[in-house]
């Protein structure tokens, strides 16, 4: 049963959420590596191709060519970075709703998409302009891809081809330039969407497919031709330490990647038990899907509140966890996922399902390289994993609402509605109030001189980078900050 959505609706939600992280994005304060890129550091790189002696720069001498002036650019002008905040979170909630069907309840739920994050996403990549500009924009434009490929595949009619064509090109080629696993993965999904078409869905080679495919590698060799890819840096370091990887699995990024991820987990153990309540007739099957979905429920409600007990650092790392919990906690995670390419496997046709299959091949694949990555190691570069877990949740859900009346399913939109509502209301309020709170504690005297690092921390300070670490905070740009009149901090 389909619950397609009218452009009535389309034309009012998305100015709506435009408006909304328009807004969002003037709250948010500026934090670590936003002073770096927008002070003389920044300025230094850009006019040295952004590269520099790695004692200084670090991580920071790169080949994330427009991410890295995308954030300069956004840290000197507000209005733009208001504009590019809206623009590129409207355009990925906007293709996580046309790749999950584009009814109205998966409108909702790709509107709740950012009030399900775990704290590490809040603080580093919805509440942190840097973290914004390195993985929106390239996670948007990749499913942007991904949407033609959907309009293609489901025998949509393909206009203008080469203006299409021009356009994906474009398209690969500035998204590649931002982060680097993002760069190499473009190239994996050219491959996938020329073969898939050709081998699986007999479709014509297109010629968006193959410019698509062909931006994404000049891409990557613009990127890693980067002289900082090629000596050696104190800044990134990877680990084939068998016994390394599997500490930093247990003790640090497990939880990042797929226990803290508690709203998703429990709609898609409720998703797969209505599914298979329904769908399966093998009863011995349907009740063993059944329970597993209902342990993991009680489990990831249990460890949750747990964790809750525990305090993280400003890294968003637990700290003195029972070493015992954290085991068994890693390995319920890799039951967990042989549950759900189980329960996938038996509830979904692959061909007619691809973006679910697709969406959870890539959860796992975008986890896979920082597995072995021991620095920088940090939760949001989880978080484009994330993204396509929630896709994959969304078609879940969908699937098994279509099993109800429509009477039923009008119900829980509305449910859902009023929770996106809600936390709309709620997350916006934390953030003005961190704002004004802010405000106040730059004008610290002592601060501002330079003597003293900030007063307080604001009342929510995980809608600032780092938990909101006062080290880094920077004197002097708020006292360039307050000696602007508003139209002047504006532009």
């Amino acid at each position: 049963m389909q619950f397609r959505t009218s452009k009535k609706w389309e034309r009012v939600f998305f100015p709506i959420v435009f408006l909304y992280f328009f807004i969002f994005r003037f709250l948010v304060i500026p934090s670590g590596d936003d002073y770096f890129w927008g002070g003389s550091q920044g300025e230094y790189l850009m006019n040295h191709g952004f590269y520099g002696p790695q004692k200084i720069y670090g991580g920071s001498s790169n080949g994330r060519w427009i991410g890295n002036l995308s954030e300069i650019f956004t840290v000197h002008h507000l209005i733009f970075a208001m504009l590019a905040y809206a623009i590129f979170w409207t355009l990925l909630i906007w293709c996580i709703w046309k790749l999950t069907g584009r009814s109205k309840l998966s409108m909702i739920l790709s509107g709740l998409f950012v009030f399900t994050f775990q704290d590490g996403y809040i603080s580093t990549v919805l509440g942190w302009n840097a973290g914004f500009i390195n993985y929106i924009p390239p996670l948007a434009l990749i499913l942007l891809f991904l949407t033609f490929i959907k309009d293609l595949y489901d025998g949509n009619r393909i206009y203008h081809p080469i203006l299409l064509a021009i356009c994906t090109f474009l398209m690969s080629l500035v998204g590649g330039l931002f982060v680097e696993h993002l760069t190499l993965y473009q190239i994996f999904i050219g491959v996938i969407a020329i073969l898939c078409g050709i081998y699986i869905y007999h479709e014509k080679f297109q010629w968006f497919e193959g410019s698509y495919l062909l931006g994404a590698i000049v891409s990557a060799a613009i990127m890693f031709s980067h002289p900082a890819y090629h000596e050696k840096s104190t800044y990134r370091d990877t680990n084939f330490d068998l016994h390394g990887i599997i500490n930093n699995y247990f003790y640090i990024t497990h939880y990042w990647f797929n226990t803290l991820n508690i709203v998703v987990n429990i709609a898609l153990c409720l998703a797969i038990i209505v599914i298979a309540t329904h769908q399966l007739r093998n009863n011995k099957l349907k009740w063993f899907i059944n329970i597993i979905s209902v342990f993991f429920i009680i489990y990831y409600v249990t460890i949750n509140i747990w964790l809750g007990q525990h305090n993280y650092d400003q890294f968003f790392m637990y700290q003195n966890l029972s070493i015992r919990i954290t085991q068994i906690d890693g390995i319920m995670t890799i039951v967990y996922w042989l549950f759900l390419i189980f329960a996938t496997i038996c509830l979904f046709n692959a061909k007619s399902n691809y973006i679910l299959y697709f969406s959870m091949f890539t959860y796992f694949a975008l986890i896979s390289p920082f597995i072995i990555i021991i620095s920088p190691i940090n939760s949001r570069e989880f978080f484009t994993s994330y993204v396509f877990l929630y896709i994959a949740t969304i078609i879940y859900v969908q699937k098994a609402a279509s099993f109800y009346s429509r009477y039923m399913v009008k119900n829980l939109r509305t449910v859902a509605t009023i929770v996106l509502l809600l936390c709309s209301i709620n997350v916006g309020y934390k953030m003005v109030a961190n704002y004004q709170a802010n405000l106040i504690r730059v004008q610290d005297e002592r601060f501002l001189s330079g003597k003293a690092s900030l007063p307080n921390h604001v009342p929510y300070r995980k809608y600032v980078l780092s938990n909101d670490a006062l080290l880094q905070q920077s004197s002097t740009y708020w006292k360039d900050f307050l000696n602007k009149s508003w139209l002047e901090r504006l532009y």
